[in-house]
């Protein structure tokens, strides 16, 4: 069985090598999603309310399946890899 692994939008944003200009560009010029380099910031911090057709123009640009991109706050991620570490360390008595 493979790990799934998750990263969060600016992870994967960065791994595709975009800006968050860049990106705001692209959502507007080939997908006709209008949203500002702000809110795409505030959606990479927290991405909990992010619409569905944003998370799968978003995919697509970053060139990811929707499952491997963590949605939710990037404290909520920080908090669930801290304890999978420390339930990895642990060892059976």
């Amino acid at each position: 069985m493979r790990n799934k692994f998750e990263i969060t939008l600016a992870a994967a944003r960065v791994n595709v090598d975009l800006t968050q200009k860049e990106v705001v560009e692209i959502l507007k010029e080939d997908y006709g999603i209008t949203l500002t380099r702000q809110k795409l910031s505030d959606y990479e911090k927290d991405s909990t309310d992010l619409p569905i057709s944003l998370a799968k123009a978003l995919t697509s640009i970053y060139k990811i399946s929707e499952e491997n991109i963590f949605f939710g706050t990037k404290s909520t991620l920080s908090y669930t890899l801290r304890l999978k570490k420390s339930n990895d360390v642990k060892q059976p008595a």
